[in-house]
């Protein structure tokens, strides 16, 4: 089992194309060298392959988003949960942890509105940009701090108040044992009349809808922006999608502009397992919890009625 505790963290092979000369520092540090290395604007790619040394064994695992995080921030159609997730914080003393915080988009501005807040997430590039912001911040490691982690297969040695996982993380758990983890975790590191909140998409219509769709519709645009003066865009190209697992496996593709054309910079490749309203309910209450509240969005919704499944339960 993984414990960030004991844990070190070695950017073993980065290496970076830069596009426009700009840097920035990053945390990508070894332990044992103290080598710093870059990380660039969202025009920049970043490769990294990290090594993650635990109970005497190394492993070295890819960074499926080494080369997507840097378009993460990037996406307009991220719903405003932030505003959600503070208000359902307990007191101003709470402990809130984190289950995939990946660039901090959610755990910086819950940092300012909490007692503390840690956060874990399995992607080094996510976490670069992520320790970018805390450190620009000023923020004290007491305050707010991210780690390396697996969400389904993690030891802190400690109780928090408050678990998420916002914006539809729970659907990247493609397996039963992936999420008979994730649950076991929240179960072990939930304290006293503490709460977590999941989030999944809605997929309105049914999955036979939504496999229409994909039939139909075998590539489209998700969003377009423009940062920094550059043109940035991801398209949804839909590979497969299982009607046994309900499980749709998009590849993200992300481009950016030069001059009239569009240069693709990353593909990510994701599982997106989906849950009817009913079902969501379901697979929480078996694992023996108990409903607190449920929204169908971030705006108040209905469950079942809006584009999000957003549940929260305790112990």
């Amino acid at each position: 089992m993984f414990d960030p505790r004991d844990s070190r963290v070695y950017y073993a092979a980065c290496t970076r194309v830069c596009s426009t000369g700009l840097q920035r520092a990053c945390p990508h540090t070894s332990d044992t060298d103290n080598t710093s290395h870059h990380a660039g604007t969202r025009r920049d790619i970043i490769r990294c392959r990290v090594m993650v040394e635990y109970a005497g064994e190394a492993r070295m695992q890819d960074d499926i988003r080494a080369e997507a995080a840097q378009y993460y921030d990037a996406n307009p159609t991220i719903p405003d949960d932030r505003a959600f997730y503070t208000a359902r914080l307990p007191s101003a003393a709470a402990s809130v942890l984190e289950l995939g915080c990946g660039t901090g988009r959610v755990l910086l501005p819950l940092a300012a509105a909490c007692g503390s807040i840690y956060g874990i997430d399995r992607s080094p590039a996510m976490l670069a940009r992520c320790f970018q912001k805390l450190q620009a911040a000023g923020m004290p490691p007491t305050k707010a701090r991210a780690e390396l982690g697996d969400m389904t297969n993690f030891v802190l040695g400690r109780r928090f108040d408050v678990i998420i996982a916002p914006y539809r993380v729970f659907q990247l758990l493609e397996t039963d044992p992936q999420v008979d983890g994730l649950f076991r975790c929240v179960r072990a590191h939930l304290a006293p009349g503490g709460t977590c909140i999941l989030n999944v998409f809605h997929p309105q219509g049914g999955f036979e809808h939504v496999r229409q769709e994909w039939r139909t519709a075998t590539e489209v645009c998700l969003w377009e922006a423009t940062v920094d003066g550059v043109r940035l865009r991801c398209d949804e190209r839909r590979a497969r999608f299982d009607p046994e697992k309900h499980t749709l496996y998009p590849e993200l593709i992300y481009r950016r502009a030069v001059g009239d054309a569009w240069i693709e910079d990353a593909v990510l490749k994701i599982p997106r397992r989906c849950y009817a309203p009913e079902a969501f309910e379901r697979v929480i209450r078996e694992y023996g919890f108990r409903i607190v509240q449920r929204w169908g969005g971030y705006a108040g919704e209905r469950y079942g009625e809006g584009p999000e499944l957003v549940v929260q339960f305790s112990g």
